[in-house]
């Protein structure tokens, strides 16, 4: 078990590392593609440390300006913690709002799209909790100069879930 902690570790400072300091990519879509089996297999309740990794570690991942080129990974891992137990939506999609890329268009439409994925594995309890900046982020992008992304945020009330539970 203490090499499980100890991974964790080194996992989450190469994110540190990658995130706040030098943003070279390398290995990281990798990583997440593991992460993704490893949580995959978490137990249930989640423990403490698997939540601190998802708000300090994996959360933070959507800050890069090369978010891009692992977002596939990412948002599985993502969409694995939120399977497992829904309330981890709340602070991962209040992370997605912190992290908004306001001024790049092709990451909008990535963000929408995990969005969706989240918000299809959300209860209206979780909802309801973040739905204030959730629905300011998205009306903002109904408003978007940019056809793609508006027209992404409104595709979403193609999605009954989020319609019948919004």
């Amino acid at each position: 078990m203490s090499h499980r902690s100890f991974i964790r570790k080194a996992i989450s400072n190469v994110f540190y590392r990658f995130v706040y300091e030098t943003e070279r990519h390398n290995g990281v879509g990798e990583l997440l593609e593991i992460l993704g089996s490893i949580i995959n297999g978490f137990a249930m309740p989640l423990k403490r440390e698997h939540l601190q990794f998802l708000v300090k570690a994996l959360v933070p991942l959507h800050k890069p300006k090369c978010v891009s080129l692992y977002h596939q990974q990412l948002s599985y891992c993502i969409t694995q913690y939120v399977e497992k137990d829904p309330d981890t939506a709340i602070p991962i999609i209040s992370g997605i709002v912190k992290f908004w890329p306001w001024a790049c268009s092709s990451k909008q439409v990535l963000f929408l799209n995990e969005l969706e994925e989240i918000l299809e594995l959300m209860g209206p309890d979780q909802l309801q909790q973040i739905h204030k900046d959730l629905f300011r982020v998205l009306s903002k992008c109904l408003g978007s100069q940019h056809f793609q992304v508006s027209e992404r945020a409104l595709f979403l009330w193609n999605n009954e879930h989020l319609v019948n539970n919004g």
